[in-house]
């Protein structure tokens, strides 16, 4: 009787919410891992010094570079400004045509919206990087802010990233910088302008 009793409560333990170590149960959904969030973009501080209109980097035309001043007869500066291929948004700052600069000269927005444009250089200051073409290479103007001088006719500015020291004819470009186009322009200056002054510096930059 005691062994049929036994057999019976063996039998019934399951029913009654047992535990049975052959099927455990489901267990409990497992913790997810929170995502991280992704960081929040840093806003240009020359865009929003530009303001509106806002030159687009799908308009970047390079820059247009001139020669500002004949200081030596065997020195010429040049200087280099962003340029904008858009007749609307020429239009709506105030320099109609096809192709302008980001603002007018009397426009206090001019110079953070060419920052925009041209981005930051190699030494740290907004503005283009320069170059001087040798045997079909880009070599860099530097001496300024530990930007090493490869090229052998043009030297940077201490005072402004947009201009150049050039004592030799040749191909000088300037080219967009860190977080700006990748677009750049030329200047052909003819060997035959140093060694003397000349009347007018109009021209003798050549655009390329």
């Amino acid at each position: 009787m005691r062994i049929l009793l036994a057999v019976g409560l063996l039998a019934i333990l399951p029913a009654c919410g047992g535990s049975n170590p052959a099927n455990p149960g489901n267990p409990g959904p497992s913790a997810q891992p929170t995502p991280t969030p992704a960081p929040t973009p840093t806003p240009n501080p020359f865009a929003a010094a530009c303001g509106s209109p806002l030159p687009s980097f799908a308009d970047s035309y390079g820059f247009g570079t001139k020669v500002q001043l004949q200081p030596t007869r065997n020195k010429l500066i040049l200087n280099t400004q962003p340029q904008i291929r858009n007749a609307t948004y020429c239009t709506s700052v105030g320099i109609p045509g096809l192709i302008c600069n980001t603002r007018r000269e009397d426009d206090p927005s001019r110079v953070p919206c060419d920052h925009y444009m041209s981005g930051i250089s190699d030494t740290g200051r907004p503005g283009p990087n320069w170059f001087q073409e040798v045997n079909g290479v880009l070599l860099k103007c530097g001496g300024v802010g530990g930007v090493p001088a490869e090229a052998p006719d043009c030297r940077l500015k201490e005072e402004n990233q947009y201009l150049l020291d050039v004592t030799a004819g040749g191909q000088f470009v300037a080219c967009g910088g860190t977080g700006a186009p990748e677009t750049c322009g030329g200047c052909l200056l003819d060997q035959s302008l140093f060694g003397r002054f000349n009347p007018t510096t109009a021209g003798l930059c050549q655009q390329s």
